[in-house]
């Protein structure tokens, strides 16, 4: 499940930087969206800024600031973010590239596996997806739609909800795919 929870997060990271407009190399960087220092933002407004949780949230911080976390490091992640994002469903991503629209954006997500090659084909369907909307409001109403149909067909649900979201604030840039990844995750909470 950690590991799924890794997945769904890595995907959304990069559905937030297709519908920016942005590519996401086959090597998986989404540039501005380390998955690390989101993990432990999240972590420490999750866990009220105490306890466990918090101190566990420092150290990946810390560990992601300083270039510790590499692949090898990547199961440790996995069970951080496990206790983040939770969901009921999977489905294949066979199934996922023979729909459209945002309920086809969802499935590719749930059916990503996490990887360079799977998440640059999820931004690559988000870019084109993102192509209809007329203008960023379209765009954030887009990624908003996006974060509840992740949890209303698939049953994705994020610990903390919107203040763990507002936390990131304070780690990410201000951009637009930041704003689009934050309305993915404001998504989930309703």
């Amino acid at each position: 499940m950690a590991s799924s929870a890794l997945s769904i997060l890595t995907g959304i990271g990069a559905a937030a930087a297709g519908l920016a407009g942005e590519k996401v190399p086959k090597t998986g960087v989404i540039p501005g969206l380390d998955v690390g220092t989101i993990v432990s933002a999240l972590l420490g407004k999750a866990g009220g800024g105490s306890g466990v949780l918090s101190k566990v949230a420092s150290v990946a911080s810390i560990a992601s600031k300083a270039g510790l976390l590499d692949a090898s490091k990547l199961g440790n992640l996995a069970e951080l973010a496990g206790s983040l994002i939770s969901s009921k469903e999977k489905t294949n991503s066979k199934a996922a590239s023979a729909k459209e629209g945002i309920a086809g954006l969802a499935a590719a997500i749930m059916g990503g596996t996490g990887k360079g090659a799977s998440l640059a084909s999820i931004a690559t369907m988000a870019s084109k997806l993102g192509k209809t909307a007329e203008d960023d409001k379209g765009l954030k109403g887009m990624a908003s739609e996006l974060g509840k149909t992740l949890a209303g067909k698939f049953g994705v649900s994020l610990s903390g909800s919107g203040t763990a979201v507002k936390a990131l604030d304070k780690v990410l840039e201000k951009d637009t795919k930041t704003d689009l990844f934050k309305s993915i995750l404001s998504g989930l909470a309703k």
